[in-house]
């Protein structure tokens, strides 16, 4: 909020008193406010015999005869130094002998540095060190806060401030890191802020909304504002126009990408569809504290029941560890119950992270879902996980365990990783896991190995790899009871070794080339053999040729041989060519063309399973920048003799928040064209925005699939958005704050993100 004053001073005698005060608009009228009481009147004594009134209305600061200055003080053009402030009014009278008071009335200025604090009455008291303004108190910044009360009180030897009677506004307000949509205006009975800034507002309002035109304010008991954190709101409620929407409970906005673990849902929402009629989602927020705090559901579906739940989200003070609770358990009412046989549903997940060394890290993730009814084939279905890490100058490694259940049926597993750093070119990578399934029908187990040697040398990299897997399946016959056991089919690799050279250049021909090498031992379950193998593949380009001053052509070929220890040998030589020409300035085509020849025998088709191809492909554009592109493409395979569909697209996008998009593709072999696509987004007005997503059928000659989007901007302060799904017979109301980025007051739609961009402006 701005709250520091920086170090004021009454005047340039009265050194080293620093001042906070809150940035806080004058003359402020909200709808239905909260009662503000009236502010008490600091009276001034008159003044003594022997005090000399000074008047002082120009710019030479706070003058007060020599015989009662202990200092001398600076000219009017002297610069202020840190914890002094220039003083101008009226009048001056008091002395500040023995702890004594010191008074400026009539048109009182208090400048330090870009801070103004105006009143009719400031009043110095040396013995407490507290300086009061009372009169009309108006408070301003360079920055654009203001502030007007009833009276100020700041007390120097807390460095705090206190302010009765308050409306203010601040612009400098930032959300996540970004500045927020105009300025946060708020009031209060009374604020109180101290050195950090933290300030308390007691009994008032906040609104992101232009005072002349107040759509919404949210009203709190008190409301807690802690800068570069997050907004406290406690019994806080939202009011629309002069209405309560809703009972919002502790509302939280953060301020900070770090305050936000979680999204926050401000109040109801509102909607329909076919499946749950008309429903309402029901938030109540808790907080008591940045390490605890949630919020509560209760959500009812006319179609459906009610739905009770609660988010919390918990943490340790030291930043040690931390966790999250979701519970959601929906009841279903004698429709629904009739119609799936179900009584409820119940889902649950917990989530805990724990530092339990400076190097040793666990978590642990736990869900579960299921469903009472009369359908016991229903069953309910529980993940557990369990994984700890520990992280090493030159090593990591990590524990991982995993049991899952659906009703009868269990599986279980285990595993565990390390990775080292043997040198700075050589590191080692050790895997090993187990899994084990078991249902009332059948069991297996199976343990796998990795190891994986990783070499960087100046010429080439290498990786030697030892893959295996094992283990066993049992089968068992449910009428004559007999079992049947199969050995686990895999692919082990005992080792395998990969060369891969450095990447170099053939310079007359400008031509990047690549060779790899891989050799090793195999034994394929699938193939049922055991055999070595060894593959070299060569692989030239991409490079790229100028073709006279429109075209370019890039080319690219790869060579592959195999051989087996059985004897067998097959080997692959594949080409990409691509041409790109260009039409003048509106125009480009792009002709590509691949082909793979494959000949030999592999005994490992499981392995090197590739076939060959002969295509070409044509992709044409026609385009003014980006007001709109025309975009058609096809493909024919000469081995098939086949062209495959022509696609067409047309984007067209006249101004940076309209756009217009249209695809469809037509089948030359009978079928025609396919429903033609449309994507249409545009203002209707400044204030109203409207979207359309569907799909043109030719052959029913209606539209297919319309969804309708409409938002409506609100004085620049929320966008209620209103939408209709046509497939699902979905009507959702949305109303979203314009300040907050990401943030919104949602009644009814449920996405993960928003259908009309917030930061629009037209």
């Amino acid at each position: 909020m701005n709250p520091r004053l920086g170090g004021l001073a009454l005047s340039a005698i009265i050194a080293g008193m620093p001042c906070a005060a809150a940035a806080i608009p004058s003359g402020m009228q909200m709808p239905s406010p909260s009662p503000t009481a009236t502010a008490p009147v600091y009276a001034t004594p008159a003044p003594a015999p022997d005090d000399y009134p000074v008047s002082n209305r120009g710019p030479r600061g706070l003058l007060v005869p020599a015989a009662q200055s202990p200092t001398p003080l600076p000219e009017a053009s002297a610069a202020l130094g840190p914890g002094q402030a220039r003083v101008s009014a009226d009048r001056v009278y008091g002395s500040l002998a023995a702890g004594g008071t010191l008074t400026a009335a009539g048109n009182v200025v208090l400048r330090s540095g870009d801070i103004n604090v105006m009143s009719d009455q400031a009043v110095y008291d040396d013995s407490t060190k507290i300086v009061r303004s009372t009169g009309h108190v108006r408070f301003l910044t360079s920055t654009g806060d203001s502030a007007t009360a009833d009276a100020l009180e700041y007390d120097a030897n807390n460095d705090r401030v206190t302010m009765l009677g308050v409306h203010g506004a601040s612009s400098a307000l930032a959300y996540q890191g970004q500045p927020i949509r105009g300025a946060l205006s708020y009031s209060g009975r009374r604020v109180r802020v101290d050195k950090a800034g933290h300030t308390l507002i007691d009994e008032g309002w906040v609104t992101t909304c232009d005072l002349r035109h107040v759509a919404y304010h949210i009203t709190g008991r008190q409301i807690e504002i802690r800068p570069g954190d997050r907004l406290i709101v406690h019994h806080s409620a939202l009011h629309v126009g002069k209405l309560v929407a809703a009972a919002l409970g502790v509302l939280v906005i953060p301020l900070s990408a770090a305050a936000e673990r979680r999204p926050t849902a401000f109040a109801p929402r509102v909607g329909y569809n076919s499946t749950q009629g008309v429903f309402v989602r029901n938030y109540i927020n808790f907080y008591h504290g940045p390490n605890y705090y949630g919020t509560y559901h209760v959500d009812y579906y006319q179609k459906v029941g009610l739905g009770l739940g609660a988010d919390v989200y918990f943490a340790r003070r030291d930043n040690r560890g931390s966790g999250q609770l979701s519970f959601y358990q929906l009841r279903n009412n004698a429709r629904q119950r009739a119609l799936s046989g179900q009584q409820s549903t119940t889902q649950a997940s917990v989530s805990l992270q724990q530092l339990l060394s400076k190097s040793v890290r666990a978590a642990l993730f736990f869900t579960y879902a299921g469903a009472t009814g009369v359908f016991t084939s229903i069953p309910a279905q529980t993940t557990a996980n369990l994984n700890v890490t520990h992280t090493g100058a030159r090593s990591t490694t990590n524990y991982a365990a995993t049991v899952s259940r659906s009703g009868p049926s269990i599986s279980a597993a285990g595993f565990f990783n390390h990775n080292i750093a043997l040198t700075s070119r050589l590191n080692q990578q050790v895997s090993l896991s187990l899994q084990e399934n078991s249902t009332p029908f059948a069991f297996s187990r199976a343990v796998s190995l990795n190891t994986d040697t990783h070499y960087t040398g100046r010429l080439f990299d290498s990786d030697l790899v030892i893959a295996t897997n094992h283990g066993r399946q049992t089968t068992r016959d449910f009428l004559s009871g007999h079992e049947l056991q199969t050995d686990t089919i895999a692919l082990q690799r005992v080792p395998e070794l990969t060369l891969r050279a450095r990447p170099f250049e053939l310079h007359r021909f400008h031509l990047p080339v690549l060779f790899t090498l891989v050799g090793g031992e195999y034994n394929d379950g699938y193939d049922a053999i055991k055999t070595a193998r060894y593959d070299a593949t060569l692989q030239l380009g991409s490079a790229l040729y100028r073709l006279g001053h429109s075209s370019d052509l890039s080319a690219s070929a790869t060579v592959r041989q195999d051989i087996y220890g059985t004897g067998d040998m097959r080997g692959s030589i594949a080409e990409q060519l691509q041409l790109h020409s260009f039409f003048g300035r509106h125009a480009d085509n792009t002709l590509a063309y691949q082909d793979m020849s494959v000949r030999g025998y592999t005994p490992m088709p499981s392995l090197d399973s590739i076939s060959g191809f002969d295509q070409i492909s044509e992709l044409f554009n026609f385009y003014n920048g980006s007001i709109y592109r025309f975009t058609a493409s096809t493909a024919y395979n000469f081995r098939s003799k086949f062209l495959s569909s022509i696609f067409y697209q047309l984007n067209v996008q006249p101004s940076p928040y309209a756009s217009l998009s249209l695809g469809t593709t037509y089948d030359p072999h009978g079928s025609g064209y396919s429903p033609l696509s449309i994507a249409l987004a545009t203002p209707l007005t400044r204030n109203d925005y409207f979207q359309f997503a569907g799909s043109f059928d030719f052959k029913l000659h209606g539209l297919q699939g319309q969804n309708y989007f409409l938002s409506h901007t609100v004085n620049d302060c929320y966008q209620i958005r209103l939408s209709y799904r046509q497939p699902l017979k979905q009507v959702d109301l949305s109303l979203s704050l314009l300040a907050f980025p990401g943030q919104s007051v949602n009644f009814g739609i449920n996405r993960s993100g928003p259908i009309i961009p917030q930061n629009l402006s037209l």
